[in-house]
Parts: structure tokens; sequence; C-alpha cells
């Protein structure tokens, strides 16, 4: 049995923006051992014919939480976080996406499936993000419920 409401199928949040922090992009590029100084030396950048420091293409995890995070979906939802994995997320990229930058960011629940006879839900959530009017990426979250299964007496 789904304990998630299909309801909110196209819950849409408001958009938010986010300024790329130079220094966040560093701390994020130690932590996942990127050692291609690309991405926080300016010099290096120009040096590559860059415009400014590319971000990781992985980074835009860590600025949707600043949006509307996966655990502030999930508490939409009624969810609690201890039935849940973050089973698999894709990203499209249009534009390259630089320190600096502004990103408006907005998330939409695209669509709740059940699989194995209700025992799993799936919550796909869609992300937008935006320089201004253009897009320069998106993405495509799956997140998994376990559902709680009826007890037989």
């Amino acid at each position: 049995m789904s304990v998630v409401d299909r309801a909110h199928i196209g819950f849409t949040t408001e958009p938010t923006e986010a300024v790329v922090d130079a220094w966040r992009v560093k701390l994020f590029c130690q932590a996942i051992g990127e050692t291609d100084a690309v991405y926080w030396e300016p010099g290096v950048a120009r040096e590559r014919g860059l415009p400014g420091c590319p971000v990781p293409p992985t980074f835009l995890k860590a600025l949707e939480g600043e949006h509307f995070s996966s655990a502030a979906i999930l508490q939409h939802l009624q969810v609690p976080v201890r039935r849940v994995l973050h089973a698999e997320q894709s990203f499209d990229y249009f534009a390259a996406l630089y320190v600096g930058q502004r990103v408006r960011i907005r998330r939409r629940i695209s669509d709740i499936q059940d699989k194995k006879g209700g025992a799993l839900t799936f919550v796909l959530v869609d992300t937008d993000y935006h320089v201004g009017e253009r897009a320069v990426a998106s993405s495509r979250q799956s997140i998994l419920v376990r559902n709680p299964q009826p007890t037989h007496e």
C-alpha cells in the first residue's frame, strides 16, 4: 500500500536563486576528490580559455539542497526519511555554469509510481536550473519509498 498520495504529482516549488560561491565549489571538489584546479583557480581557468572557473557537474545537487531539498520534498509528501533511498539522479547540461553566476532553481514532482505490488513507491522529481532566462541544466531524481507492509495475523 503506497503512503504517497498521487495528488502531489505536479507540485512545483517556487523558484529560488543561489549564487555559485567559489569557496563552496572548492570544498565540494575536496569532498569528491577532484584535483583539477580549473574549478577553483581563476588563473588556471583563464589559461584554458575559460571566462571563469567552471562548476563541477554534480555540484548542482549541492545547489538543489539550498533550494527545496529532497528532505523538504519528503516532508511535503509526509514520508518519513527512514523509509527512503535516493535511488538515482541524472543530469542534462545545456550550457556551462561558472563560479559567481546566479542560478534559479525550480523543482517539480513529475510522477509517482508503485512497484512490487505496492511495496515500493518511486517519486520522480524534475529540477530546472537557469541563469537569467537561459536553461543551463535539468535533472531527474528518483526517490524510492519503502511502504509499510500489512501484517497477516
